[in-house]
């Protein structure tokens, strides 16, 4: 009889834990979107909710949404920036099951304009296990005249001859320059990120600052 109460307490007390968590984390969620809402007013976007899943359809086929699997995108902001239209949004997926998922949150920009006419390619920073892939094949377009470039990223697409004309030597003097800088690119979409870094609702503008630098770099 003891050891049954023991257990019940046990269970209770497990899942009174689970439910004080999760409203912590739903209420951590909703100042999070009430700061990002905020934020996007104060840069004169719009945060609009409801294009959260057009989103995500519109970007599927970059390599950071082809990823894992119970995919969101929330707070997202959106509007038109110098003849570009801005998405900021956060993104979510997870990897794995059970004991061992992992969820990944990152703070994406993502910006569609008529300058932009790019190679489909990923660039990413280049870890140990790209490094080991590389030897049995895997992909990484490297440049000799930048050894530390090749060095710190990994950078794919299957037009190898256009994401080398498109890597122009500012490009990557000012990756080689900024580590740990995230971009993926398509025709007139390019998306710019931190895996797993979501941006502060206060340094959005500074982080915007930062995608328009990047932006420059491959507009026509």
């Amino acid at each position: 009889m003891l050891a049954f109460v023991v257990a019940c307490a046990v269970i209770l007390a497990v899942l009174g834990l689970t439910i004080a968590l999760a409203v912590f984390n739903a209420r951590l969620e909703k100042k999070r979107v009430d700061a990002m809402q905020r934020a996007a007013r104060e840069m004169g976007l719009t945060f609009d909710p409801k294009e959260e899943g057009a989103t995500l359809a519109l970007l599927a086929g970059f390599h950071l949404f082809s990823q894992g699997h119970s995919k969101k995108i929330t707070s997202l902001m959106l509007g038109e920036v110098s003849d570009r239209e801005v998405r900021i949004f956060d993104y979510t997926y997870t990897t794995g099951s059970g004991k061992n998922s992992h969820t990944s949150r990152q703070t994406v920009i993502s910006f569609r304009s008529a300058k932009l006419s790019l190679p489909g390619f990923s660039l990413r920073p280049e870890n140990l296990l790209h490094k080991i892939g590389a030897l049995f094949g895997y992909q990484d377009i490297d440049f000799e005249a930048h050894p530390h470039f090749s060095k710190h990223y990994l950078l794919r697409g299957s037009d190898e001859e256009g994401i080398r004309n498109t890597f122009h030597d500012r490009v990557l003097e000012f990756y080689d320059q900024n580590r740990g800088l995230c971009t993926e690119g398509n025709g007139s979409t390019l998306i710019f990120y931190r895996a797993a870094q979501q941006v502060e609702p206060d340094a959005i503008r500074s982080f915007l600052e930062e995608g328009f630098k990047v932006a420059e770099l491959f507009m026509k």
